[in-house]
């Protein structure tokens, strides 16, 4: 899952760390990148990795309350079937949101000068390989990464 290449990067599941910063990927696509100059220190952690938790909890709500509104005039009167039905789609946007909010992952936590950005590992990602991951990237690239997410090497054993 983890490999050394000779550019140094650094890679485990869908993060890449090299000297030029901090990469998320998704299907070869970059979600985030983090320059190396503007990071402080790093923090693993696991949790819910919503950056805004608050915000998109309630967005996430109001589009399944439309969507329920929908069902509901859907099976009520079905003449209107396409506003009904786009309000049924939102609702399961809104479904798909709310669990995006509550899923729990293991995640870095990056202490940038003007904020905080997070990197979040997939779903398939091991602790101990997470753990081994930032004992090579403090050696190869110096950067302090805190673990935060309660796990000990030793429990994963």
């Amino acid at each position: 899952m983890q490999s050394t290449t000779d550019t140094g990067i650094l890679r485990c599941d869908n993060l890449a760390v090299s000297a030029r910063g901090i990469t998320e990927t998704d299907r070869n696509k970059v979600v985030v990148f983090v320059p190396s100059e503007e990071i402080d220190h790093v923090e693993l952690r696991f949790g819910r990795s919503a950056h805004h938790p608050l915000a998109s909890l309630a967005m996430g709500a109001a589009f399944v309350a439309a969507g329920l509104w929908g069902l509901v005039h859907l099976m009520v009167a079905p003449a209107g079937f396409r506003c009904e039905a786009a309000a049924a789609a939102l609702g399961m946007i809104g479904g798909a949101i709310v669990f995006d909010v509550l899923k729990q992952r293991y995640f870095f936590e990056i202490h940038r000068r003007n904020g905080i950005r997070r990197a979040v590992f997939s779903k398939n990602a091991e602790m101990q390989k997470i753990q081994e991951f930032c004992r090579q990237i403090m050696a190869v690239h110096k950067y302090q990464i805190r673990d935060l997410s309660g796990s000990q090497p030793s429990e994963h054993s």
